[in-house]
């Protein structure tokens, strides 16, 4: 484990958040200036199994931001407008309304396909290009670019599918390639099934009953938006067909269904905002841009605030809702408590995860107790 002296105060907060823990464990990481400053962990990966440097865990939308990480280094390159038409990159999108869906519309979560209107199978998800059609086959929920709603896994497909379409390259490859092998990191797209044993098993708390939905309400489609139809229809934690199931693990699931370890998407940030292991992923001016085209405003079924401030694929600094260390804060959260960003600002490379996630209570909670404990040191130093 490291702990830098003067970071102290914020690995004591993450000890005692993890001691009041119900159960499982968790890991925190903190680059500073290319370096760690502090790497620990906490409880256990499984009962009796205690949380060790090896454990890994599904990181849920914490994905997306390494997603977001892999599509602008094509747009550095060139090789990605995110003003371009899908349909440049994708020809068979351009259907059904879709015709002028950009890029950016995706990353911005406002292409009007937060959810895919056909009923997936398990098996879809598996084979991925089923969904894939799907997705070009269906008209938009809402008009594309007149409002947002967060596109919890189909942004994964979606933006997949293009990277694939641009690099011949399925998305776990392209991860691996640019960031997890470059960096010497595990970070996966769909992990390998011998890495199993050092998944951590998650537990989530009860929560009613989902009420009968009304069909193409607003709760429908933000619950058809993570089960796909029939995809994943049970419990989160479920060990057949949930984020318990190995199965689940080896998906290409982008949007949702990364696994990895704080230890690497922290690593993978620092990386992002300054020069790591003699590495550097994206420049000043590319993060600049990634981060100056927010959402504003309440999504398109007026749920109430705070959001989640959706940019170029990253979520941005948004003191009611996200951990902020400036105003040049982003990344992205995850179910329960997840969390990976970055700060050009600090040049921090900062992840969290854990394996309890609270869906009754706000998981969040934590990890924004954490970066408050981080901004006082920064400050201070």
């Amino acid at each position: 484990m490291i702990i830098e002296q003067k970071f102290k105060p914020v690995a004591d907060r993450f000890f005692q958040l993890t001691q009041e823990q119900p159960f499982g464990g968790a890991a925190l990481c903190i680059y500073r200036n290319g370096k760690p400053v502090v790497d620990i962990w906490a409880g256990e990966q499984s009962p009796g199994v205690a949380w060790n440097e090896r454990t890994k865990s599904v990181i849920y939308s914490t994905s997306k931001g390494l997603l977001s990480i892999l599509s602008h280094r094509l747009i550095e390159r060139g090789l990605l407008d995110p003003d371009e038409l899908v349909s440049t990159y994708w020809p068979e999108f351009a259907q059904n309304g879709k015709e002028k869906v950009t890029v950016a519309m995706i990353l911005r979560h406002r292409s009007g396909l937060s959810a895919v209107r056909e009923d997936m199978t398990f098996e879809d998800m598996q084979k991925v290009i089923p969904v894939e059609e799907a997705l070009a086959r269906q008209r938009p929920i809402w008009e594309p670019d007149t409002g947002y709603l967060y596109h919890a896994g189909t942004i994964g497909h979606l933006m997949g599918k293009i990277i694939f379409n641009i690099t011949g390259k399925r998305i776990n490859e392209f991860l691996q390639e640019e960031l997890a092998k470059p960096l010497g990191v595990e970070a996966f797209f769909g992990a390998p099934a011998n890495l199993e044993p050092e998944i951590a098993q998650l537990k989530s708390d009860d929560l009613p009953a989902d009420p009968e939905l009304e069909f193409e309400s607003p709760l429908y489609w933000n619950r058809r938006a993570m089960s796909y139809g029939k995809a994943f229809t049970g419990r989160i934690d479920d060990f057949v067909g949930g984020y318990n199931d190995p199965r689940t693990h080896q998906l290409e699931f982008a949007g949702a269904g990364g696994v990895s370890n704080a230890r690497s998407v922290a690593k993978i940030y620092s990386a992002v905002v300054v020069e790591t292991d003699g590495i550097r992923l994206l420049n000043d001016e590319t993060i600049e841009k990634a981060i100056s085209r927010p959402n504003i405003g309440l999504n398109i079924f007026g749920d109430p605030a705070p959001h989640a401030v959706h940019s170029l694929g990253f979520i941005v600094a948004n003191p009611a809702h996200s951990p902020v260390l400036s105003e040049k804060t982003f990344g992205h959260d995850g179910l329960g408590g997840q969390q990976g960003f970055a700060d050009l600002n600090h040049r921090i490379g900062f992840s969290y995860v854990t394996n309890w996630i609270p869906l009754a209570a706000d998981g969040m909670a934590r990890h924004r107790a954490i970066t408050s404990e981080l901004a006082k040191v920064l400050k201070n130093n």
